[in-house]
């Protein structure tokens, strides 16, 4: 959940980018409204594979979460869930006209699908209906992939179907992104 805030913040600056003249600058250079797009793309990505990975290490260090012994897994949970919220990110700042706006609507969704996609509590505790909604949400494939990793030891085999289901995801809504960029929506 707290991924989800981070990247939405760090993707709708480009708002704040647009106001202070510094999209206006990189558009007169060679670079195409995509490749600002890639390059923000790539440090958001950056940004929440860091911010995971500092919070299994503090998990690890605080509650003594075995990040170890399955930490291959682990890196491609993180970059598999980063990868997907960046996506989403980037979606709302794409489809949005203003920072407030898309930090309303981050804020909805996001608390949305953190409450019934298992940030909160299992999924296991909800209605059936809502346990079927979950699986459309990117919190559920990032928290099942992180539980099958840290807690039931799962192999690489074992997480193929959530690191498919968030590839999908981010490759989706990022493509959505990109064909609002390209129309000049936000700059």
């Amino acid at each position: 959940m707290f991924l989800l805030f981070t990247l939405s913040h760090a993707a709708s600056s480009l708002f704040d980018e647009k106001k202070n003249g510094v999209v206006l600058r990189l558009l007169a250079s060679p670079v195409s409204r995509v490749q600002i797009l890639w390059s923000k793309y790539l440090f958001s990505m950056s940004l929440g594979f860091i911010q995971l990975l500092v919070l299994f290490t503090g998990g690890a260090i605080l509650f003594k979460i075995d990040i170890l012994s399955n930490f291959l897994n682990l890196l491609l949970i993180i970059v598999a869930a980063a990868m997907a919220c960046t996506s989403f990110g980037m979606l709302l700042a794409a489809v949005s006209k203003t920072a407030a706006q898309a930090n309303g609507l981050g804020t909805f969704l996001i608390l949305a699908m953190s409450s019934v996609g298992g940030a909160w509590f299992p999924t296991s505790f909800m209605p059936s209906y809502i346990q079927a909604f979950s699986k459309m949400t990117l919190v559920y494939w990032s928290m099942d992939g992180f539980l099958q990793v840290l807690w039931r030891r799962a192999g690489t085999i074992d997480i193929l179907p959530n690191l498919g289901v968030l590839c999908l995801i981010a490759a989706l809504i990022t493509g959505i992104s990109i064909w609002q960029f390209k129309k000049g929506h936000v700059f």
